[in-house]
């Protein structure tokens, strides 16, 4: 052998010495698995559906969720968690068995790549892909809310925790397909998994809190910063733990997990309600310039326009009422002094797509929580009754309350058309002497018409 072929030889063995220290050579073969799993199987398939049945439920009910971020995330996280995660875990309890099916369990033990490898290899792509599934599905709603949402914003932390919620189903249920040789076991596992996540719903205990599923109120509050890790620590945890007591070497490992677990589960039950807390926008008043005022929450500021015309008729008729509210202020605002009621704790039972639908209905409500009176039924004379409901019509310009059906050839009640009938300077007086007798409830001083 000449000079030059020992040289060449020398230099053949450095390389292939220096590849087989090289980490990334040493993960090739790892990693080509890996990107096969990806673009093959049934993994692609679960993201496609995951993604399609999140975008029909949330299609569905756009007329709910469109024009609120917490309403958006809120129906959301239910898809990801009673639909999604099912379906995630039948998909990888399938995925799981097929060594079963196909008779290749010998033939992997004779290979040399690891167990705990060759499980996480072929389990990772479908949680992966359900992942991805639901991501897809966040920003198309996300993208839909966008031109309709008032105050607020989106939630980080339940994208996060629902995305880790959706990889733990994904491997704990390729491990009960690969320790259950029945059939029918991925159907029957997106059964009672669907009956553990929904059931705890119903129960009032701060346990509930566990279940990944659990339904949050969003809108006007604000999970705590620390959500997220915890709930990501809680389900991977659980799920960490299932996958080292199935295939991993040193099975005594499996304590790790389960003591992070079991240490979030007692912060998550010991705080309860209190992972969510309020949106210090709401404790926020934001009013229009001006005498009277109106006045809403931080969080649905972007609507007083909206609100302003709605109850704009009301406002011209009660100009120069002596005694008329000098702020109308939702009843989360802080309402200061000389303020009226809005009829609804929120705005919600109003809104559609961030729009303010019914606004005769709107101010209606308003002028009756301004005219009626709380008082016992037996207090209720006849005509403070009539009288109560005709200076509500009057104020927004109707013969009725709105959505009510009218009796064939209903014609005015004689109180409003008293009203109406009276000059404007003694219109204003009397409902001056009317609004300060409006927290009374004897008959003998309340003028009727």
């Amino acid at each position: 052998m000449t000079t030059t072929d020992n040289s060449v030889a020398r230099k053949e063995e450095q390389d292939a010495s220096g590849s087989a220290r090289s980490p990334i050579a040493a993960y090739r073969p790892t990693l080509l698995a890996l990107r096969t799993e990806l673009r093959r199987g049934i993994a692609p398939w679960t993201g496609v559906c995951t993604a399609v049945m999140l975008a029909v439920t949330m299609a569905a009910k756009a007329d709910t969720w469109q024009g609120s971020w917490g309403e958006t995330q809120g129906l959301l996280h239910s898809g990801a968690t009673l639909l999604a995660g099912p379906l995630v875990a039948a998909a990888s309890c399938w995925q799981g068995a097929r060594e079963h099916r196909r008779s290749t369990t010998e033939l992997w033990l004779s290979t040399p790549r690891a167990r705990s490898t060759r499980v996480v290899v072929a389990a990772l792509p479908l949680a992966l892909w359900a992942v991805a599934g639901y991501l897809v599905a966040l920003a198309a709603s996300l993208l839909a809310t966008w031109p309709y949402a008032g105050g607020g914003s989106p939630f980080p932390s339940f994208a996060l925790a629902d995305s880790a919620f959706l990889v733990a189903v994904g491997l704990v249920g390729f491990v009960v397909g690969q320790r259950c040789r029945w059939r029918l076991v991925a159907p029957v596992l997106a059964v009672l998994l669907y009956l553990v996540l929904g059931v705890p719903s119903y129960s009032d205990s701060s346990a509930q809190f566990l279940d990944p599923a659990v339904q949050y109120a969003l809108d006007g509050s604000l999970p705590v910063w620390w959500f997220a890790p915890v709930m990501v620590a809680w389900t991977c945890g659980l799920a960490l733990a299932a996958l080292i007591a199935h295939a991993a070497r040193r099975r005594f490992l499996t304590v790790v997990p389960l003591a992070v677990a079991a240490a979030v589960a007692a912060l998550i039950v010991d705080t309860g309600p209190g992972l969510l807390r309020e949106d210090p926008a709401t404790d926020r008043a934001v009013c229009t310039d001006g005498t009277p005022q109106l006045c809403l929450t931080g969080y649905d500021g972007p609507l007083l326009p909206q609100v302003s015309q709605a109850l704009s008729g009301l406002l011209g008729r009660l100009d120069g009422v002596p005694g008329a509210p000098v702020r109308y202020v939702n009843q989360e605002a802080r309402p200061g002094s000389g303020a009226a009621w809005m009829p609804t704790p929120n705005l919600g039972w109003y809104l559609l797509r961030g729009r303010l639908q019914h606004a005769e209905d709107f101010a209606w409500q308003v002028a009756y929580r301004m005219a009626n009176r709380e008082c016992p039924d037996a207090v209720h004379t006849g005509r403070v009754t009539a009288t109560d409901e005709a200076v509500t019509n009057w104020l927004v310009g109707a013969s009725q309350s709105p959505g009510t059906s009218p009796a064939p050839g209903a014609e005015k009640s004689p109180q409003l058309r008293r009203l109406e009938a009276m000059p404007a300077p003694e219109r204003r007086a009397w409902l001056g002497r009317f609004l300060a007798t409006h927290t009374s409830c004897s008959p003998s001083e309340v003028p009727v018409l």
